[in-house]
């Protein structure tokens, strides 16, 4: 009779590692898009309250933005670290900016914003096994 094999996991240096580079990608395109919005909010904002004279209407739209904008941020910040709720929330974010991005696109600056939302979808879908090893 054989023995049965001892199954063993590669060692951390044979383990297949993951590129810094793409987790510095994700990043960078999280922040990017987050100061894009905030950008989007101040514009917004002056646009509706100071030339429209429409103050409570701007308000809530550019509080919501800014809500959006900073998810982003936030998502953009602790992305480095490997959890996996990192990655649910960074990949939600994403989405649902994309989602919001998408129903505007005929705009030039929608039109801007979901590429780089695509773009951050496309950075983080490969870190995955990543983030559910590490955890």
């Amino acid at each position: 009779m054989r023995k049965k094999q001892k199954k063993t996991v590669p060692s951390e240096s044979n383990q297949k590692k993951v590129d810094p580079l793409k987790i510095t990608m994700a990043r960078i395109f999280l922040i990017l898009n987050a100061v894009l919005w905030f950008g989007y909010g101040i514009y917004t904002y002056y646009d509706m309250a100071v030339v429209n004279n429409n103050k409570s209407s701007a308000d809530l739209l550019t509080l919501f933005i800014f809500i959006n904008a900073g998810l982003l941020l936030f998502s953009g910040i602790k992305f480095g670290a490997p959890q996996r709720w990192v990655y649910y929330f960074a990949l939600i974010v994403a989405a649902f900016n994309t989602l919001l991005s998408l129903l505007n696109v005929v705009d030039l600056y929608f039109l801007v914003s979901f590429i780089v939302d695509l773009l951050i979808l496309w950075a983080i879908f490969p870190l995955r096994k990543k983030y559910f090893l590490n955890s």
